[in-house]
């Protein structure tokens, strides 16, 4: 495993990845001892900057993504991956959407533990009432992200 660090508009993005996968991407307060940079990582980093600069809707490395999980958690976010760039879906069209209607709290539990922030977007999803609820990275990035996006919700 390999980890790389670079600086967005949003903070510091840590990428774990190994030879052509990705494992992980998630803020971090602080740029850690070892930045292994490679052509792989600096390809994905300008994917996500063109995204944060609104010059990018999806990325070419959906393939290479590897989230380690449980089977419930890579059910929910792989139906993330569906929704589209500008759209947002509730926890509950998620759940509905998975076969499990009533588990709109495990759907939220594991959108909160999505490794991979951007790419598999837990970012677009809300709560019925239109309104944010929870992100792992806090409301304030949530509403940013959305609005890169121009994404539908009533902002609180």
């Amino acid at each position: 495993m390999k980890t790389s660090y670079y600086l967005h508009s949003i903070g510091i993005l840590k990428l774990t990845y190994s030879k052509e996968k990705i494992y992980k991407i998630e803020k971090v307060d602080r740029f850690g001892k070892y930045d292994e940079k490679s052509l792989f990582s600096d390809s994905i980093n300008q994917e996500i900057k063109e995204y944060l600069n609104s010059k990018r809707e999806n990325f070419s490395f959906y393939n290479n993504i590897e989230p380690k999980g449980t089977k419930f958690q890579m059910t929910v976010w792989n139906e993330l991956k569906n929704i589209p760039y500008g759209d947002t879906k509730t926890y509950k069209e998620i759940a509905k959407s998975i076969g499990k209607p009533k588990a709109i709290r495990a759907v939220a539990s594991a959108i909160g533990k999505n490794p991979i922030m951007i790419i598999i977007p837990c970012h677009r999803v809300i709560g019925s009432d239109g309104k944010l609820h929870g992100y792992a990275y806090g409301l304030d990035l949530k509403k940013k992200l959305l609005a890169i996006e121009k994404a539908p919700t009533k902002i609180n």
